[in-house]
């Protein structure tokens, strides 16, 4: 556990926000598709701490992004958070998300606040692996899009839906991605995925049915973040069960069962 000064606490679409603090021990350490569990008070209630996906980092100023939701009451108090408060927070926790093999294309396909991880992970494929792919990313409306710019400067080609077609295409981004594979079959590529689970479960009906691999991160309720407590876990391929927060969050789509 560490102490994380906030730099910027900002809406950027309906409902969400993003969150910059400044955070060294995050900043030289985290990789894309990790977290950090957060203590949204400095008192009791709520008790838990909240997961938040790692959007980005930036080493040489120290700082870690997380782009959260105001959905409850943790969150809701998270969001009247001012610069100069200090969060108490674990991480980076989980194991994060692979890198491609060298010549093939990132395919990566997000929901929601789920593109949240994504944006990190784009990061590093362009600055780290010298990769550019596609984005796919869903949201229910056009007021609630966030992030589509910043995939752009990674130099990813970025198509958008929409549940209400108030932005992009109307539907959702899975949609997307079943349209770009139908027209490039020959492709090699991985899918890279984050958003509710029925988009996880297509994106990993989609890619068995391609042949080609893919990664999920799952968004899970957590209590402790450390694996004691059970309470993230999912249902094991092989039988048995999966820590979301000490085994993933992101596992190869055939590790879990999604429903």
């Amino acid at each position: 556990m560490h102490q994380a000064e906030i730099i910027l606490n900002e809406k950027v679409a309906h409902s969400i926000y993003l969150l910059r603090l400044r955070a060294n021990k995050v900043a030289e350490s985290a990789n894309p598709g990790q977290f950090l569990h957060v203590k949204c008070t400095k008192g009791p209630h709520p008790l838990l701490r909240r997961p938040f996906s790692i959007a980005d980092v930036q080493r040489k100023k120290d700082t870690a992004d997380i782009i959260y939701r105001v959905v409850g009451e943790g969150t809701s108090i998270l969001s009247q958070k001012k610069p100069g408060e200090v969060l108490d927070l674990m991480g980076p926790l989980g194991r994060g998300f692979p890198l491609p093999l060298p010549g093939t294309l990132p395919l990566i396909v997000g929901g929601g606040v789920g593109v949240a991880p994504l944006l990190f992970l784009a990061k590093k494929l362009s600055k780290v692996a010298g990769l550019e792919g596609r984005a796919f990313l869903g949201f229910s409306s056009a007021r609630e899009t966030f992030g589509m710019e910043v995939f752009e400067s990674y130099g990813f080609s970025v198509e958008l839906a929409t549940v209400d077609g108030t932005c992009g295409k109307m539907g959702f981004p899975t949609e997307l991605l079943e349209d770009y594979l139908k027209s490039e079959k020959k492709v090699k590529a991985i899918v890279y995925a984050c958003g509710p689970r029925m988009l996880l479960l297509k994106v990993k009906e989609i890619a068995a049915s391609c042949g080609i691999p893919a990664y999920l991160s799952l968004e899970e309720r957590m209590g402790c973040g450390i694996g004691a407590c059970l309470g993230c876990a999912v249902k094991s391929a092989k039988g048995g069960y999966k820590k979301v927060c000490r085994d993933g969050p992101v596992f190869e789509a055939g590790e879990v069962e999604i429903w």
